[in-house]
């Protein structure tokens, strides 16, 4: 006898992009947005009863109308609006998980001036948020993913455990980049989330440009440790940084000398270092 376990289900990969005008200068809000809805859906798995379903179509529509209304600069109290409307308008919904993804522009700025209304793709990866909202509360994360970014020395890799099948040799002075993730979680009432994540992204860059690397391991935790300092509003940060390997080419088989300047990129296989960081 088969019976049904724990079940979601909604609209994923919604792409809107809102434009905001004000005078001559325009502003534009890009998501890509996912809805899962969990509750009294029992019925439209056991039998032929779709009395109970949302459907996913009426889900994508009520992100569109939705952003048209209330999409602004601030994705995470644009999830709460998503979240809070299914709940209120659907009695038998009982959680819903909300994921909202940014394409960040930039405005461009052309002759030492900002453009009224052209931007560029913000190379500060992907902001994202994750709410899960039930009417006895919410769960908030917020963060970033794909942050490449590179330094070209003040990095090291010494004295690590070697065994027999050990070829990696010790390095003084390397290359260390990283496509980034973070997310941190916030508690119920924030004001302002947005100012809250450009300070702990402008900290993680800061110190990722600033201290030597005697390894990813520690780097990691050194950016951590200065995210919380730098936003009381948490109380801890997961990160995880894919060592993006860049090894120093062997030229002397050319009769060429390499002084670490030509490196060969190698995306994969590669190193991945995760951990999370809490007060």
């Amino acid at each position: 006898m088969a019976i049904l376990g724990s079940n979601r289900y909604g609209k994923q990969k919604v792409r809107v992009l809102r434009k905001t005008v004000e005078g001559d200068r325009q502003s534009v809000v890009e998501i890509s947005a996912d809805v899962l809805l969990e509750g009294a859906f029992e019925r439209s798995y056991l039998s032929g009863d779709n009395t109970q379903i949302v459907a996913t179509d009426t889900c994508k529509n009520t992100i569109i109308a939705l952003a048209h209304e209330h999409l602004g600069p601030c994705i995470e109290d644009f999830a709460l609006t998503l979240g809070r409307h299914f709940l209120a308008r659907h009695p038998h919904v009982e959680r819903a998980h909300i994921e909202i993804r940014e394409k960040r522009w930039e405005r461009m700025v052309i002759g030492g001036q900002p453009a009224p209304h052209s931007f560029h793709a913000s190379p500060l990866g992907e902001p994202f948020t994750k709410l899960t909202i039930a009417r006895a509360g919410f769960e908030l994360e917020s963060g970033v993913r794909g942050l490449l970014v590179l330094n070209s020395t003040n990095s090291a890799f010494v004295k690590f455990d070697h065994t027999e099948f050990t070829t990696l040799s010790d390095a003084t002075d390397r290359i260390l980049s990283t496509s980034m993730e973070a997310g941190w979680k916030f508690p119920a009432g924030i004001a302002d989330y947005r100012a809250a994540n450009e300070r702990i992204l402008a900290k993680l860059l800061e110190i990722f440009a600033a201290n030597f690397s005697p390894s990813v391991q520690r780097t990691l935790f050194e950016m951590g440790e200065a995210a919380l300092e730098v936003a009381p509003e948490i109380s801890e940060i997961a990160l995880r940084m894919p060592n993006k390997h860049y090894f120093t080419a062997n030229l002397s088989v050319f009769g060429m000398e390499n002084p670490n300047l030509t490196f060969l990129p190698q995306d994969e296989p590669h190193g991945q270092i995760e951990a999370v960081v809490r007060r």
